[in-house]
Order: C-alpha cells, then sequence, then structure tokens
C-alpha cells in the first residue's frame, strides 16, 4: 500500500484543469486502445506502447514547447501529471519518469509549489516514479463531450510542428464535440485571421480519387485555451467559413472522431 495516492499527488501540483485534461485523454485513448487489443494481441500484450506514441504527439505541444509558448513551470507540472496518470492507468516510460524526478527537483529548487509538495517528494517519487504500476484491468470509460468552442470560431491545430487551421461550424450536440472543417493551409506557426482570408477548405481523397467535402466532431476538444497546447483559437464569431464548392458532396452529415483519431485524418488529409 503506498502513502500516497494517485489522486493526493496530483492534487498538490495546483493544476486542476491540467490534471482533468490528461486523465481525460488517457481515458479516452486507453478505451480506444482496449477496445482495438480484443482484435491484436501486440496490442493486448503493451497496450502502453501503442497509446503513447498518440498521447505525446498531443503533449509534445507543451512538453517541447519553448518558453516563448509555455512557462518552464508548467512544463514541469505537465511532465510530472502525465507520469503519475500513465502510472494510475498501468503504464511507465524511462525516459517520461527521469524527466518527471528531475522536474519534481527544480520545482522544490524554485519553491514554485507548497512546502507540503516539498514533503511528499519522496513519497511521491517512491510511489509513482520507482514502483512499477499495475497493468490495467479494463478500460477506463470514455469522459464526456463537453467544449466551450462555439460555431464560428477558427482555431489553430498543432501536430509534429506543424500547424493547420479549422473552422467551427456547429456542436455534434448541447455544447458538446466541436463539428470541424479544415482549411487547405499549413503553417509554421500559429497562423493569424489575416493568413486564412480566401483559404478554401481542405477535402478527403477517397479511393477512387475523388475529393470530397470532410467535416469531423472531435470529442474531448474542449477547454480553452486547450491546456495540451494544442489547439489554439484563433478568432471567435467568423462568419464566412472556407469555401468548398470545389469539392465534391460531403459523405453523411460529419465523420466521428477524437482528439486522438484527428492526428490519423490530418496526415491522411495532407500527405503530400
Amino acid at each position: 500500500m503506498t502513502a500516497i495516492s494517485h489522486a493526493q499527488a496530483l492534487k498538490k501540483l495546483a493544476a486542476g484543469t491540467l490534471v482533468q485534461t490528461l486523465d481525460e485523454d488517457l481515458s479516452r485513448l486507453l478505451t480506444r486502445t482496449m477496445a482495438r487489443a480484443r482484435h491484436d494481441p501486440a496490442i493486448a500484450a503493451n497496450p502502453g506502447a501503442a497509446a503513447l506514441p498518440q498521447l505525446l504527439r498531443r503533449w509534445n505541444c507543451v512538453l517541447q514547447a519553448g518558453d516563448d509558448a509555455v512557462s518552464e513551470l508548467y512544463r514541469q507540472k505537465t511532465v510530472v501529471a502525465l507520469v503519475i496518470l500513465l502510472h494510475k492507468y498501468g503504464i511507465a516510460d524511462s525516459a517520461l519518469t527521469a524527466s518527471a524526478d528531475t522536474a519534481i527537483d527544480a520545482i522544490n529548487d524554485a519553491v514554485a509549489l507548497s512546502d507540503d509538495f516539498h514533503r511528499k517528494t519522496n513519497d511521491i517519487k517512491k510511489a509513482f516514479l520507482r514502483t512499477p504500476p499495475a497493468a490495467l484491468k479494463r478500460a477506463p470509460g470514455l469522459p464526456d463531450s463537453l467544449t466551450f468552442y462555439r460555431a464560428g470560431d477558427v482555431v489553430s491545430y498543432q501536430l509534429d510542428g506543424r500547424y493547420y487551421a479549422a473552422y467551427v461550424h456547429r456542436c455534434a450536440g448541447i455544447n458538446e464535440s466541436p463539428i470541424i472543417e479544415f482549411y487547405d493551409a499549413v503553417f509554421d506557426h500559429v497562423p493569424a485571421i489575416e493568413e486564412l482570408q480566401g483559404k478554401a477548405a481542405r477535402g478527403r481523397r477517397y479511393n477512387d480519387g475523388s475529393i470530397h467535402i470532410e467535416l469531423m466532431s472531435v470529442a474531448g476538444m474542449k477547454f480553452m485555451p486547450d491546456p495540451a497546447g494544442q489547439i489554439v483559437l484563433v478568432k471567435a464569431c467568423v462568419e464566412t467559413p472556407p469555401g468548398n464548392s470545389h469539392l465534391g458532396e460531403r459523405i453523411g452529415l460529419y465523420v466521428v472522431s477524437d482528439v486522438f483519431e484527428i492526428q490519423e485524418s490530418v496526415d491522411r488529409m495532407f500527405e503530400a
């Protein structure tokens, strides 16, 4: 029995929305990963290995961000919270664990958190950095799909150091899962709204070579600003969406997606 629980350790980071988003991201991702594991022995043998790359493609927007985008303390809190939550869900990664160990020491050296965090440092390290996690026995379950984004929002979406832009048409439910459409543009920075003026929509190419309108509902696109730093509001209340008259009619109302499945969609839509 550990001297400190996951919830107790996470509370001492004083980063409620960050912790909530990481926890919901892992719940969403591992629920889908474990569903796939029923049909894939390799994933079943090591679900963490399948899930972690997708998680990091999102959270590297913080972990690898410069000081101009994210404070050092926020990066430190993020990696510590990430390692504790990975432990909660039965996953360990040696590189992340080493980074969390260093981050905890740096937080204490800077006296950036409470005395209670400092006093519990050894307990936190022993329980979550130096004790192997118990394997996850069942899927965590999907969190809610609440969103604070609204129709008319234009957002930037970062993936692997590239920046895309999307228009929010509406929500799939009552304040749930925004339905977005990507602009046909790629940037090396968060675009300004002026850089998107006159840009058409990007469609999806199907196997027969036809390109159709692609709308996607994105579960997990929740807080604004996004604690993962991946989604940034460019401008609200934009009346004109990207033009898509050059594309074929959409197939169905929209594609049901989430903050992890959308990675594959962007890879596919913007492949060379």
